[in-house]
C-alpha cells in the first residue's frame, strides 16, 4: 500500500546514495508504478510513494523556476518529485559550482540550498548568490541549531527549514518568497559570459573571474562592459578609446594598451597568452568567450 508524499518527508526513512529517475521513467533506485506513484528502493527497505500535487502553487500563471541545491541525489529526486507535482519547474544541483552556474544561466526564481556540502558549503553559495541579486534563498538542511540559522541569516538566506520537512510547508514558504522577491530589474542589470566564469554586476561596479571577486580601476572596467555588450565582435581602437573616454578626455593609443594589458592581468589565466581578451593586430580588440 502506498504512503502519502504530502504531508511531508518525515515518515521516510533516512535514504541511501543512487536514486534517480522522474515522473514516468523506470530508474535504478526509482520504479513507476502509475500517474503519481513510484516505489523507492533505500538501503534499508522499500517505500512506497504518493505523490499529490499541491494547489497552492499549480495555480500561478506562469510556473516558478526552483532551484534545488544538495549533494544527497536521493533528497535533489524527493525534492524534485514533490515540487514538480506543485506545479514548479526544477532546475537541480549537486555542488556549490553547479549551483552558481545554473544561476547565472538559468534565472531561477528561487533556491534551495543545502548547507552541508563539500568544496563549497552552502553559506559560500549563499554569500556569492547574494553579492550577485537579491534572489530568494531557503536553506534547507539538517543543521538545526541556533547557529547555523543565525549563520544562514548573515550570509544572506532569506529563510531556513531543517529536515524532516513537510512539503506542504515548503511549498507555501517559496510562494511567500516569490511574493517577496524583486521585479527581477536588478538582476537584468548583471552580464553572465562563458557560462560563468565571468560576472560583470553593473548595477554595484561588481565583477567576478571564476568564482573569485577582482577589483577593477574605473577606467578598466568601462572597458569590460563595453567589450562585453559587443561580446565576439572586433572593436577599433578608435571606437574602444571614444567609449572609454571621460568627458572631455582624450585616451591615446599607448594608454589603450596598457589598460588592455591592465585588464588581461585581472581576467586571464596567462595574460601573456590572452584567450577572452584577444587583439585584432592594426584593428583593435575583442572579448571572445566560448
Amino acid at each position: 500500500m502506498s504512503r502519502p508524499f504530502q504531508p511531508g518527508f518525515s515518515h521516510l526513512p533516512t535514504l541511501g546514495t543512487g536514486l534517480a529517475g522522474s515522473d514516468g521513467h523506470t530508474c535504478s533506485h526509482a520504479e513507476y508504478l502509475s500517474l503519481s506513484h513510484f516505489r523507492v528502493k533505500t538501503e534499508r527497505r522499500v517505500v512506497n510513494i504518493e505523490i499529490i500535487a499541491n494547489p497552492t502553487l499549480t495555480s500561478f500563471a506562469t510556473r516558478p523556476k526552483v532551484l534545488v541545491v544538495d549533494d544527497d541525489d536521493n533528497m535533489v529526486t524527493l525534492l524534485k518529485l514533490a515540487l514538480d507535482r506543485a506545479g514548479v519547474r526544477v532546475l537541480t544541483a549537486n555542488s556549490g559550482s553547479q549551483a552558481l552556474r545554473q544561476t547565472f544561466e538559468h534565472r531561477p526564481d528561487v533556491v534551495l540550498l543545502d548547507i552541508g556540502m563539500p568544496n563549497m558549503d552552502g553559506f559560500t553559495v549563499c554569500q556569492r548568490l547574494r553579492d550577485l541579486s537579491d534572489l530568494p534563498i531557503i536553506m534547507v538542511t539538517a543543521f538545526d541549531g541556533p547557529e547555523y540559522v543565525t549563520r544562514a541569516f548573515a550570509h544572506g538566506a532569506d529563510d531556513y527549514v531543517t529536515k524532516p520537512f513537510d512539503i506542504a510547508e515548503l511549498t507555501a514558504r517559496i510562494q511567500v518568497c516569490l511574493r517577496r522577491a524583486p521585479n527581477g530589474t536588478e538582476r537584468e542589470e548583471t552580464l553572465v559570459l562563458g557560462k560563468g566564469e565571468l560576472i560583470i554586476d553593473l548595477h554595484r561596479h561588481r565583477v567576478w573571474v571564476r568564482q573569485q571577486d577582482v577589483h577593477l580601476t574605473k577606467t578598466e572596467f568601462d572597458l569590460l562592459i563595453y567589450l562585453a555588450r559587443n561580446q565576439g565582435r572586433v572593436l577599433t581602437h578608435g571606437q574602444i578609446r571614444s567609449a572609454i573616454a571621460v568627458e572631455d578626455s582624450v585616451i591615446g593609443q599607448a594608454s589603450l594598451k596598457q589598460f588592455v594589458s591592465g585588464l588581461r592581468k585581472k581576467i586571464e589565466l596567462d595574460p601573456r597568452d590572452p584567450k577572452w581578451l584577444v587583439s585584432e593586430h592594426g584593428v583593435g580588440y575583442a572579448l571572445v568567450m566560448d
